[in-house]
């Protein structure tokens, strides 16, 4: 019970972190306290791209020689130092160069604390119930939802008592003492003899699991659209206020955590091959229509369904792909989470830099492209798989 409890708080947290710099948008942006432009805020995420792809990727390697339970002690710490110094730049605006500067430090740190976390956390959820893998994957990514909700509300609540640095200094707080509850922990990466004997010949990555990557990349710009730029968007486009924006960007992240609750109860019992194939062409329907709402309700509305519709594609594709390859589990972990942040950065920074030539509302449609993409990927390998992508097995189909 304790392992399930600091795996899925893990998670939690982690999401806590992640999008904690997307839900301070506002103040970042703010001309009284930050004052960054829209590129400057584009560009923020750049580090945290970088160091996410390249933790994820050396992850698998690094757990071969210090245990994976380390790697994911490493992640959190690393996420708690982001925490701290984005609190504390606030104690530097008076000095936008040197607060950019930390800024830039902080989600250097917090790529680093996801590539590490989430790569640890994958293959620890994905071991946790045996026979349904699947949804104890969704499971993690549902709690990783539920923290990227949770963040936008902190934010917003401290920013309404006046003292919105005490959101990341809360969630560092936390991370801490959870690194003090996993440290006890008898945590580790269970492996048959065949799957030790095949990994230890090396691995040359297939075509399918590039696709895969490929997949997860364009889903990553999806995310990065909504999850990067939702409250911004919802301020300057839709003319919401910072509260309600706010509000919005959690809607958002509160609807992925709702439909992977969906997803792991209706995976534990049936096939998600049609709704993993339809899912994502629905998604490019709100990217497109969203910036059409006229009205408050219709904004917030739009948030809410354009989580639900990409709720479960990425914890999908990481069981998926998983299933291939589950003698490489760590690795394919890895490759998931460096796409997903590959496309993440990719998309948050396109709409920084292309932010002043070109409206929010055109670029939010612009990624209707990604979902489209993303989608005809899946559907390819959904028909040539051996077993079907979002397929359960027996075990799992039985619960």
């Amino acid at each position: 019970m304790k392992k399930v409890l600091a795996i899925y708080a893990g998670g939690f947290m982690t999401g806590v972190a992640l999008i904690m710099f997307p839900g301070a948008g506002s103040i970042l942006t703010d001309p009284e306290f930050h004052g960054f432009t829209g590129g400057q805020f584009g560009s923020i995420f750049t580090p945290q791209i970088i160091t996410a792809i390249l933790s994820s990727l050396l992850a698998p390697k690094l757990a071969d020689k210090i245990s994976m339970k380390k790697v994911l002690l490493i992640g959190l710490m690393l996420s708690a130092a982001s925490m701290l110094l984005l609190g504390g730049s606030h104690w530097l605006i008076h000095s936008q160069t040197v607060a950019y500067i930390v800024i830039l430090m902080a989600t250097a740190f917090l790529g680093g604390g996801f590539g590490f976390a989430i790569t640890a956390l994958n293959p620890f959820a994905y071991q946790l119930f045996e026979g349904n893998e699947s949804s104890a994957v969704t499971g993690l990514h549902f709690f990783l939802g539920i923290g990227t909700a949770t963040s936008p509300l902190l934010v917003s609540y401290f920013t309404g008592i006046s003292i919105w640095w005490g959101a990341p200094f809360l969630a560092a707080a936390i991370l801490l003492l959870l690194v003090l509850f996993t440290f006890v922990l008898p945590l580790e990466i269970k492996e048959t003899l065949q799957q030790k004997e095949e990994r230890s010949k090396g691995f040359k990555v297939p075509a399918r699991l590039w696709m895969y990557v490929v997949a997860v990349f364009f889903y990553g710009a999806c995310e990065a659209t909504f999850g990067s730029w939702g409250s911004v968007f919802l301020e300057q486009e839709g003319g919401l206020s910072v509260a309600k924006a706010s509000l919005g960007l959690s809607l958002f992240w509160g609807f992925v955590a709702f439909g992977r609750v969906l997803f792991a109860l209706f995976a534990l019992r049936y096939s998600t091959r049609l709704i993993f194939a339809i899912t994502p062409f629905l998604l490019a329907t709100v990217f497109f229509f969203t910036p059409l709402a006229d009205t408050e309700i219709l904004y917030l509305a739009a948030m809410a369904v354009g989580g639900l519709a990409i709720s479960f594609l990425f914890p999908q594709s990481v069981s998926a792909s998983t299933d291939e390859f589950p003698q490489h589990s760590a690795v394919v972990s890895g490759f998931m989470v460096a796409a997903l942040q590959l496309g993440f950065g990719f998309s948050a920074n396109v709409i920084g830099f292309f932010s002043e030539m070109y409206s929010l509302t055109v670029l939010f449609q612009f990624s209707t492209v990604y979902a489209v993409l993303f989608g005809i990927i899946i559907v390819y390998l959904f028909k040539t798989a051996e077993q079907p992508v979002g397929q359960p097995d027996a075990a799992e189909t039985h619960g």
